[in-house]
């Protein structure tokens, strides 16, 4: 077959760049990519299909005459320590489409099933005490003021905390790549979360590559802004940032997780310097370190500088462990962790009555002909 040269706007080329890292592309095809732009050289059809893929970008926007404007509400909340994002990554916006995806999806069929919307997305939207938040939190999802304490583990009191805000109806979704796409995993320094508001089907979707203490506070503070009723982009890996919304949403985490009639009583039985007593409540509660700092820097029990050291050193342990790298774990665990249970089973429901085809279950729950009906099994879907 005959190559057939395609006329690429340059306009549309140097917006695919702007969209694209250049370990993505590679050298050689980066050099290509400039002699289209200057004229020197045309593209082939075959090219352009070879940079979709790698770009990430669908085949149709390099034949429109301008850059496409991606319209997407949640990237005006994009923060990252503070510092307002400039460049959002494909994969943070192809990973915020899907969700969207799920959402609009579950919300249709709630309303199908004549579900009334959930009495609190919205309900703190003019709350200014956090610790009345953090109680009717606690009272919506059916949860002790101890639930962190009676854990075993971290991990366990994330799976214990989501169970719960799964059965009072919040979508909680989990991954740490794009898709089911192993070669796009989504970066920690871009975004640890965001939460989707909507009355009939609040989302919280979890990046997954990062600390299991991230992992759940990430979950609680997306949770306040369900209750606040507003979108959430969370990258605030320190806890230190102004905005005010986002001060009260950690405010409000943190009190889920340490509630501060516990944190006093127990700062005062533990032993050891500053340090050693903040990883001792840590283990108690089973959160991360820097949780428990910033509990007692808002108590006036240490200072700005211990609990900057607690944070970086948080960092820096979480980065180590990164490098160390580990096992690839259980695929179908894995999957079964990336998608909400209730989501599942109105997926298979869903099915059973006909109103959604395999294909589109597949494509909503990243999975396939193959792996689909163990994994909806696993999270107690049942397709009659």
């Amino acid at each position: 077959m005959p190559k057939v040269n395609v006329n690429i706007q340059p306009t549309i080329l140097n917006w695919v760049l702007e969209q694209t890292s250049d370990d993505s592309l590679g050298s050689q095809l980066r050099a290509s990519i400039s002699n289209w732009i200057d004229g020197s050289k045309t593209p082939t059809f075959n090219q352009i299909q070879d940079l979709s893929k790698k770009s990430h970008i669908p085949l149709g926007y390099f034949f429109l005459k301008v850059p496409p404007v991606e319209s997407i509400n949640l990237l005006e909340f994009r923060t990252i320590d503070s510092i307002q994002l400039a460049k959002p990554s494909r994969d943070l916006i192809d990973t915020i489409h899907t969700m969207e995806e799920r959402q609009d999806w579950m919300a249709n069929y709630r309303k199908e099933q004549e579900l009334d919307p959930l009495s609190f997305v919205g309900a703190a939207e003019n709350e200014k005490d956090p610790y009345k938040v953090a109680s009717a939190i606690r009272k919506a999802i059916g949860i002790e003021e101890t639930w962190s304490m009676t854990a075993s583990s971290i991990r366990d009191a994330f799976n214990s905390i989501r169970a719960a805000l799964e059965g009072s109806g919040v979508l909680i979704m989990m991954s740490g790549i794009v898709g089911n796409n192993t070669h796009r995993p989504l970066n920690i320094e871009e975004f640890r979360a965001f939460a989707l508001i909507n009355k009939w089907a609040p989302l919280v979707f979890i990046n997954s590559a990062d600390s299991q203490g991230g992992k759940l506070f990430s979950l609680l503070h997306e949770v306040a802004h369900i209750w606040c009723g507003q979108d959430d982009l969370f990258n605030d890996r320190q806890g230190l940032s102004t905005k005010p919304l986002e001060t009260f949403c950690n405010a409000v985490a943190a009190e889920l997780l340490v509630p501060k009639s516990k944190f006093s009583e127990c700062w005062e039985d533990s032993r050891g310097d500053i340090y050693e007593k903040i990883a001792s409540l840590a283990m108690k509660f089973h959160c991360g370190e820097t949780v428990i700092a910033r509990k007692a820097l808002d108590a006036g029990l240490i200072g700005k500088k211990n609990y900057q050291k607690v944070a970086d050193n948080a960092i820096e342990g979480f980065r180590k462990e990164k490098e160390k790298g580990g096992s690839g774990g259980n695929f179908y665990a894995t999957t079964e962790s990336r998608i909400d249970r209730s989501f599942m089973r109105a997926i298979c429901d869903g099915i059973s009555s006909g109103t959604l085809s395999y294909t589109d279950a597949y494509r909503l729950t990243d999975t396939s002909r193959k792996t689909f009906d163990k994994v909806a099994k696993e999270l107690g879907g049942v397709i009659w």
